[in-house]
């Protein structure tokens, strides 16, 4: 089996074909405080809003459109459970659990709640459709975090640009070897606004150590229509172009943050993804136009952690987009998953030419940031920042994560964190 960072995905992608398969991370308990955390988070901002979805288990899998199937190798088990202390729920002992679709509207927000047991964890996901009804790469996966007894769970999410509908799925914790229950009950999905979702992203990101971040002073000087557009109101589009880690920093929802900063703009964030892939494959073939131009950025965001280190192909997709549209584009070095496990899978990529993917991994960042330079795109080191942070503040990588290179809803707010903290408005302190 290859390593997560060399699989490739299609445009779209069958429900089979999903990152259940990655591979063992050491698994976090949480304690009281997260539990009391994580109460707060579903509280905030919640409204009267309908429900889109409501199921309380009570006859899945059995009930219309409530499917069972396998999470990596283990096939579906489970079975209802009722009970005068517990009421009804879903006991989910193998495999996943996909919910039926339902309607949504595309760039809106919902909040996707329910209650957990779960001794070892889980996973959730939202997974969007699009008209035809394929499924679309930039779905949104969470853990679900250990707890001995029933606990709050859920989050916000976006639906994305060109979503028309939306499946929740529930399985088991795929970073164990062998499948512990995870039991569900009391589902609602329910739209969100804007200050709802400011609010929760503040809830979550309230859980960790405090962000220690100062952008460069002199930052912004590529962006000056998006910076014009943020400050004097109207449509701003941001496109974020890279792979499951650009994905899952859009998925921080860091826009209903930034709109406090700019409540005249509208803020339209389009994650545009390719699971394992970076600027090597965008640059060729028209896919520019397919990932990019054809969503009609005002600004562009390449980020992720799957450019192989090919610096000159980052600045092959910059080209082409300059030349194909009149947005500014921000290019980050990608964060989140830890640094040292970027470099093994790169030297095993180039296992007889170790002193070249030495040289490439050191000379990276500084080309990178003399490429933007020369081509007028944005720079900024995200990648450090994050570093830094996590130094600082001495948070360890398995409680930020879901897995041992992606994030959960935590890590996703803390990278959404630095994006805003980018773009605010600079006498924010």
């Amino acid at each position: 089996m290859k390593p997560p960072m060399e699989k490739k995905v299609p445009a779209t992608k069958s429900r089979e074909n999903r990152r259940s398969r990655c591979p063992a991370c050491p698994n976090l308990v949480a304690g009281t405080f997260f539990a009391l955390g994580m109460t707060a988070v579903l509280a905030a901002g919640i409204g009267a809003a309908p429900a889109v979805l409501r199921c309380d288990f009570r006859g899945v899998p059995g009930e219309p459109g409530w499917e069972t199937g396998p999470a990596g190798e283990h096939p579906f088990a489970g079975e209802v459970a009722a009970s005068p202390a517990d009421g009804h729920g879903f006991t989910i002992r193998a495999g996943s659990l996909l919910g039926p679709s339902f309607p949504v509207t595309a760039l809106q927000m919902y909040r996707v709640s329910f209650e957990a047991r779960a001794p070892h964890g889980g996973h959730w996901a939202v997974t969007f459709l699009d008209k035809a009804g394929n499924e679309i790469v930039s779905d949104v996966y969470d853990t679900i975090d250990p707890s001995d007894d029933w606990r709050p769970r859920g989050g916000i999410v976006r639906a994305h640009a060109d979503a028309t509908h939306a499946r929740i799925r529930f399985q088991t914790n795929y970073n164990l070897s062998a499948p512990e229950p995870v039991s569900i009950r009391d589902l609602a999905v329910v739209e969100a606004s804007l200050m709802e979702a400011a609010d929760w992203g503040d809830a979550v990101a309230a859980q960790c150590r405090l962000l220690h971040f100062e952008p460069a002073a002199d930052r912004w000087q590529r962006l000056p229509k998006t910076m014009g557009r943020l400050g004097e109101g109207g449509q701003l589009r941001i496109v974020m172009l890279g792979d499951s880690i650009c994905n899952d920093t859009a998925n921080s929802v860091f826009e209903a943050a930034l709109a406090r900063h700019y409540p005249r703009t509208r803020i339209e964030v389009v994650p545009s993804i390719r699971g394992a892939t970076g600027c090597w494959w965008f640059k060729d073939s028209g896919r520019v136009r397919e990932y990019v131009l054809d969503r009609k950025p005002d600004l562009l965001i390449i980020t992720g952690i799957s450019h192989h280190f090919d610096a000159e192909a980052i600045r092959a997709v910059i080209r082409q987009v300059k030349e194909g549209c009149g947005c500014e584009i921000l290019v980050m070095t990608g964060a989140i998953t830890p640094e040292d496990y970027m470099k093994r899978q790169h030297l095993k990529g180039k296992p007889d030419r170790v002193a070249e993917a030495m040289a490439e991994m050191e000379q990276f960042t500084p080309r990178l940031r003399r490429i933007c330079h020369d081509e007028g795109a944005e720079f900024f080191d995200s990648r450090a920042a994050w570093d830094d942070w996590m130094l600082r503040s001495q948070t360890p990588f398995e409680y930020l994560a879901r897995d041992q290179i992606h994030a959960n809803r935590r890590g996703k707010e803390m990278a959404g964190r630095f994006l805003v903290r980018y773009l605010a408005p600079k006498d924010v302190p």
